[in-house]
């Protein structure tokens, strides 16, 4: 009798601790993430789930949007954040220590097709190509992460007065600085992304450089040039950083796949789509 009590028991344990970590096995990673990575991050996304068994739900939002939601401690296992991070970091809802760079965001150089493809090998000769155009069109980083990159050069480049007047600034489809007119485009019904109104300014020709996000605009490539990203003496490319929330259901779960976001198959992907890897 004793010895079937022992073997009943044994038996009993096995099947739970098995259960156990079929559901551990199951559970699921909850993901946050700008909407500009949505295309890379599906095909991770699937590879890790395909490796691991593990299931990723990801939830897409806008670059600013996802900061404000990991400020107000979204109990989100993982969530990826467009720099700069301060928000994030002074929460206190991540893991400060957890703090991975996975990739950036490159700002590319975009002149009309059948143009010719000027040099911006270094800061002498963006600047000169800055200069002589005639209408410059990029995202105001006031309002949208993709002109983080954009205003930083011109910045540091220090023709900000100069270009000006001749800048295009577009934010969320709305026209607000004198001159914007390539911004807002009525029949669009205020569903097209600004990125776009930009494109059509090169295609059109009220544009003769725009400085976008390299994975936003290779899609289109076919109807303009793009010559290649800004060079780093000018700017530099706008992280996406990884982190870990205070909250995290698994967080052995959570570390797992913010590591294989750097593994060299999830890099090649981001490389692949624009993005500069960082491992």
């Amino acid at each position: 009798m004793k010895h079937a009590v022992y073997f009943f028991a044994t038996v009993l344990s096995t099947v739970l601790f098995g259960g156990w970590v079929g559901a551990l096995a199951q559970s699921e990673i909850t993901l946050l993430a700008p909407s500009p990575t949505r295309k890379p991050l599906d095909k991770i996304l699937q590879n890790f789930q395909n490796k691991t068994g593990q299931k990723v739900k990801v939830t897409y939002s806008g670059a600013r949007t996802t900061t404000q939601m990991v400020a107000k401690g979204e109990p989100l296992d993982v969530s990826l954040v467009v720099a700069p991070v301060t928000g994030a970091l002074t929460s206190g809802s991540v893991v400060p220590g957890s703090m991975t760079l996975v990739a950036s965001y490159q700002t590319a150089v975009i002149v009309p097709k059948g143009a010719p493809k000027p040099d911006i090998s270094n800061a002498a000769a963006v600047k000169k190509l800055l200069l002589g155009a005639k209408g410059i069109g990029y995202e105001d980083p006031e309002f949208a992460t993709a002109g983080q990159g954009s205003a930083e050069a011109i910045k540091n480049l220090g023709i900000a007065d100069q270009v000006a007047l001749k800048s295009r600034l577009c934010a969320n489809n709305t026209a607000y600085s004198a001159g914007a007119t390539n911004c807002f485009d009525p029949a669009g019904g205020g569903g097209t992304r600004s990125t776009r109104t930009t494109q059509k300014g090169l295609m059109n020709g009220d544009l003769d450089v725009g400085l976008l996000y390299l994975s936003d605009v290779l899609a289109d490539s076919d109807k303009f040039t793009i010559v290649g990203v800004l060079p780093r003496d000018v700017y530099t490319p706008t992280g996406i950083v990884g982190f870990i929330s205070k909250r995290a259901s698994n967080p052995e779960a959570a570390k797992t796949l913010l590591q294989y976001l750097l593994s060299p198959e999830a890099q090649a992907i981001f490389k692949d789509e624009g993005m500069e890897p960082h491992k």
